[in-house]
């Protein structure tokens, strides 16, 4: 019968319905408008008054995600998942700093967790990947003369994309000598410290981080070098100051970093150093170490002893974070605190988890 469309009169199907056929056994003198399933091919077969056309039908349904996407003609699409871009950060936790035994100590700060960033991967609805993030290094005991610990490594693990962030290195310790005064390495390098010679501060991991700064004696002043940063170095102690923490790396939501940890000082002889900005801790005279900001991986502070003799503690370093983004106008993946801004969805981990597509 005739369908009437804003008024006029539209095609006219025949009056006898076919409900499907295979190619050999379609009507051999269809009227114009003749359709139905052709089995053989999975098309729908319509009679346009001259020959047959055949119009490709999906063979399923789809899902979330997917698309029809057609292999040539008369034959029928497959639902395909289509991919999304992420970026991602991921940063390890910051070290620890360490701790003097008796007089005339100045202390280096931890080193930052390593800082890795990339973007534009490319990930399938349903991928999962495996988030690890690190905790910040152990700080050391009263008066032990001991290294701050390592952070802990953060990572992301799976299918499309494998990357390891190394933990910060821990800031030199100051007892009698030894390798203790020296900073530890790790994504960035550990501060080194002062006692009877000065410690050199620890190396960073290429593309992660920075070295920490040495430590430093002279006549009036015993001072820590400050931890490596993400973007800087840590500088040396020096005579008149403990050395600072090297600066973080600011990420596109705006935060900043992997700062290292300031070198601490004996005795308010010296100012102690400033932390790096991204979380590391400051320096301080004559007093424990300060610890690095949690979820930045920033190294921790180092302290510094007494003129009386007593030694001081260290402090921890910042526990790690990862973040994946994508852009779009709608939630895709699950895992992690969830936010959106700037037409972005952020997952943020600050404890160990899994991203899902």
């Amino acid at each position: 019968m005739p369908v009437t469309i804003n008024g006029t009169t539209g095609e006219t199907t025949p009056s006898t319905t076919y409900t499907g056929w295979t190619t050999a056994t379609r009507p051999a003198s269809p009227a114009t408008g003749y359709m139905g399933y052709n089995t053989t091919t999975g098309c729908l077969d319509v009679y346009n008054g001259t020959s047959w056309t055949s119009v490709p039908m999906p063979t399923s349904q789809g899902t979330a995600g997917q698309v029809l996407q057609s292999s040539g003609a008369n034959t029928a699409p497959s639902w395909v998942t289509v991919p999304y871009l992420i970026d991602y950060l991921v940063v390890a936790g910051g070290g620890g700093s360490g701790s003097a035994a008796g007089t005339g100590n100045g202390i280096g700060g931890g080193g930052a967790g390593g800082y890795l960033s990339g973007g534009n991967v490319s990930i399938l609805t349903g991928q999962t990947l495996t988030v690890t993030v690190g905790s910040g290094g152990t700080a050391a005991g009263l008066n032990t003369g001991n290294q701050g610990g390592d952070g802990g490594t953060s990572s992301i693990a799976g299918t499309p994309l494998t990357v390891t962030a190394v933990g910060g290195g821990g800031g030199a310790g100051s007892s009698s000598g030894g390798t203790t005064i020296n900073g530890r390495s790790g994504g960035s390098g550990g501060g080194g410290s002062s006692y009877s010679s000065a410690g050199s501060g620890g190396s960073g991991t290429s593309g992660q981080g920075n070295a920490g700064g040495g430590g430093s004696i002279s006549s009036t002043a015993y001072a820590g070098g400050g931890g490596g940063g993400a973007s800087a170095a840590g500088t040396a102690g020096t005579g008149s100051a403990g050395g600072n923490g090297g600066a973080g790396t600011a990420w596109f939501n705006g935060t900043t970093y992997a700062g290292g940890g300031g070198g601490g000082t004996y005795n308010n002889v010296s100012p102690a150093g400033t932390g790096g900005a991204g979380g590391g801790g400051n320096g301080t005279t004559s007093g424990n170490g300060t610890a690095g900001t949690a979820n930045t991986g920033g190294g921790a502070g180092g302290g510094g002893s007494t003129s009386a003799g007593g030694g001081c503690a260290g402090a921890a370093g910042g526990s790690g974070v990862v973040i994946i983004r994508y852009q779009s106008t709608a939630q895709k993946g699950s895992g992690g605190t969830v936010t959106s801004a700037g037409g972005y969805y952020y997952h943020t981990f600050t404890t160990s988890g899994t991203y899902t597509a």
